[in-house]
């Protein structure tokens, strides 16, 4: 037992496991960072009760931990806009289409 405030933190990717943690009294706080590359919106979705539309942490550790450790600009496989915010723009289609992923 510690008498410090204390944070945990890695693969805790749901809110309601996170909020199990502190009701628990396992920590004070819980802290995220790859979770929120993969869904900046997060905190937000988790506070209107949406948890079910979280674009989930998949922990690949492939384009945020190691681009970091290489020394490039980190992504996110789950989010291919994470750090490229102003790079890769969305705009509506002039053209509707009707596309099938196979």
């Amino acid at each position: 037992h510690v008498t410090i405030p204390l944070v945990t933190t890695n693969r805790i990717n749901d809110p309601a496991v996170a909020e199990k943690v502190l009701a628990d009294g396992h920590a004070d706080m819980v802290s995220m960072a790859r979770p929120l590359l993969a869904d900046p919106h997060f905190v937000l979705k988790a506070e209107e009760d949406r948890a079910d539309e979280i674009n989930t942490c998949i922990a690949c550790n492939q384009a945020c931990l190691d681009h970091t450790f290489q020394g490039i600009t980190a992504a996110c496989l789950v989010n291919p806009y994470a750090c490229h915010e102003t790079k890769l723009v969305s705009k509506p289609t002039a053209a509707v289409k009707s596309i099938a992923v196979v």
